[in-house]
């Protein structure tokens, strides 16, 4: 979870928290907790208003997602298809671009325009340059965007007795489905044997070749905010997998 934003319990009969914050991340929070009410591994929104919201607390705790057993794995990617599945839209993208994509192809580009820019005017930029390669578009017809999670990492999978539950909403946007993966497998490290668990239990023709096509970057993306937070390490050890992975690519 993010450090800009302040989680407390709430006193009561229900196991509940209050989370405090930048009000345009608490207000898409709350929006996406409404869009996907009543699933079993969702929190459930009490209350909302600017800055401020209050939801239950899923039972269970967050574990490394690169050691969860195939099973478990499997699960995780069917909860995420569900994800995805929950919202449909002609056009995607951050709420910080000028207007939505309205391809996946134009949401590529600009994604790639985005880790361009965090990188620019450091010795990283060239790095990671092979890695800003055009993702293919995916199927969807009409409507190829889908709802992403958009922040999967370890701290925000909680698991349960019902298996994974997902929180903090925070980063939810439309865009393309195979990002969202790509993120939690690059994220988490997850190895071979857990990231295939994952692709199977999503269920989607076609999405292990699209996810690795947006795994540099993915791993650019992500290095270059670390860098941009003075977490040096972490972003340099994003930019090397980027660099590796780009090089492995066809």
């Amino acid at each position: 979870m993010s450090t800009r934003f302040r989680v407390t319990d709430v006193p009561g009969d229900r196991p509940l928290v209050e989370k405090r914050g930048d009000p345009a991340a608490i207000a898409r929070e709350a929006a996406a907790l409404r869009a996907l009410a009543g699933r079993p591994w969702l929190p459930e929104l009490v209350d909302a208003g600017p800055g401020w919201m209050v939801s239950t607390r899923l039972p269970g705790a967050p574990r490394a997602i690169a050691a969860v057993t195939p099973a478990e794995a499997t699960r995780l990617g069917a909860v995420l298809r569900e994800v995805h599945e929950s919202r449909r839209g002609r056009t995607g993208g951050l709420w910080s671009w000028d207007a939505p994509a309205a391809s996946l192809e134009e949401y590529g580009r600009a994604r790639a325009r985005d880790t361009a820019a965090m990188l620019a005017g450091r010795d990283e930029a060239g790095l990671v340059r092979a890695a800003l390669a055009l993702p293919p578009p995916g199927a969807g017809g009409g409507e190829p965007f889908r709802l992403l999670h958009g922040d999967l990492v370890e701290a925000n999978v909680v698991w349960g007795p019902g298996g994974p539950g997902i929180v903090d909403w925070e980063f939810s946007r439309m865009g393309d489905p195979a990002e969202d993966l790509a993120y939690l497998i690059e994220l988490n490290g997850l190895g071979d044997a857990v990231a295939a668990a994952v692709v199977a239990g999503y269920a989607h023709e076609g999405m292990a070749g699209r996810i690795a096509a947006w795994r540099p970057l993915v791993a650019a993306d992500a290095g270059a905010w670390y860098l941009t937070e003075g977490m040096v390490r972490e972003g340099l050890a994003l930019l090397r997998r980027a660099q590796a992975l780009a090089g492995a690519a066809p």
